[in-house]
């Protein structure tokens, strides 16, 4: 009967040929036929390819485990951003995520999750997939507990926003007596009987004076000066074209009613809230940040996961 031989053998013998020794040589000294060597040779060469591709295989998974890892990281941190100072979070036009419906501004939904802005949503399927893989790797860093700060702070600023988007459209109603709509000059707005306001030129422009003049980067006086009673058009006017209210023969009281809604509204809580919200955003978005990219410039996600024991790791 043969002899047979193991691997390890068939190893040697491929280790011996590389080195030099001929395949008659290596038979002699195992005491075997010159064909078994060959064939013992060829058989550990395809073994030592196969681990070769193997381990190339492994790496190759590895790494684009870990992309995936950073990718998550790094749009968690394009999320952490502050949104514009005078960032709207409802439409002020009558449909859909509206500040006139009253479901989507109730007191209730005012402490709803939300996302800060539409632009802090910008993740892709691979990168929520990669997300609780990521909580895995990092179950017990403090990078969780900051991120949960922020975004509290971010529900926190969007509700108070929101209170101040409801408080001037209220207001402006309250005070000029005219209902708000959101058509375009056309055969629609025939219909509709003076007076009103144009819910999407006066809410925008009471709402972002109001914020810049609590940032102070705004001159008061002159945004007021173009606020401007027009009698022969029968409306009140920001500027040469924009148009804020249909009110025949009350333009001047209607203007004057606007500028008092900013007046009243800049000294309001919910004005002083949201700046205060804001501020308390920019306080903690560096610590936020900061904790990310200590991550990132490792170019490496420590810790362990269900991936990495199927992988072998």
């Amino acid at each position: 009967m043969p002899k047979k031989f193991s691997i390890a053998d068939k190893k040697k013998w491929l280790a011996q040929f590389e080195n030099g020794r001929s395949e008659v040589s290596i038979a002699k000294s195992s005491k075997c036929d010159a064909r078994t060597i060959k064939k013992g040779i060829e058989e550990a060469r395809r073994e030592q390819e196969a681990q070769i591709a193997r381990a190339e295989l492994l790496k190759h998974a590895l790494v684009k485990h870990q992309d995936n890892l950073l990718e998550s990281l790094r749009e968690i941190l394009a999320s952490i951003t502050l949104p514009s100072r005078d960032w709207e979070p409802l439409s002020w036009y009558h449909q859909g995520d509206s500040i006139f419906n009253r479901d989507v501004v109730s007191i209730e939904s005012l402490h709803q999750p939300h996302a800060l802005s539409t632009e802090s949503q910008g993740s892709d399927a691979k990168t929520r997939t990669a997300k609780p893989i990521l909580e895995q790797h990092l179950k017990r860093d403090k990078m969780w507990k900051h991120l949960e700060q922020w975004q509290k702070a971010c529900e926190a600023h969007r509700a108070k926003r929101t209170a101040l988007q409801l408080k001037v459209a209220v207001m402006l109603q309250e005070k000029t007596g005219c209902r708000m709509i959101d058509w375009d000059v056309d055969e629609k707005n025939r219909a509709i009987k003076s007076p009103f306001l144009y819910s999407y030129t006066t809410g925008p422009l009471l709402f972002k004076m109001l914020l810049q003049y609590a940032f102070g980067d705004h001159d008061v006086d002159k945004w007021q000066s173009r606020v401007v009673a027009d009698t022969a058009a029968h409306c009140v006017k920001y500027g040469p074209g924009t148009i804020l209210a249909e009110v025949p023969g009350k333009e001047v009281e209607c203007k004057q009613q606007l500028l008092n809604v900013f007046n009243e509204v800049k000294s309001s809580p919910e004005l002083n809230e949201t700046i205060s919200s804001f501020r308390n955003l920019e306080s903690i978005m560096p610590k936020v940040r900061q904790i990310i990219e200590d991550i990132l410039i490792l170019e490496l996600v420590p810790g362990h996961c269900n991936v990495c024991e199927r992988l072998g790791m």
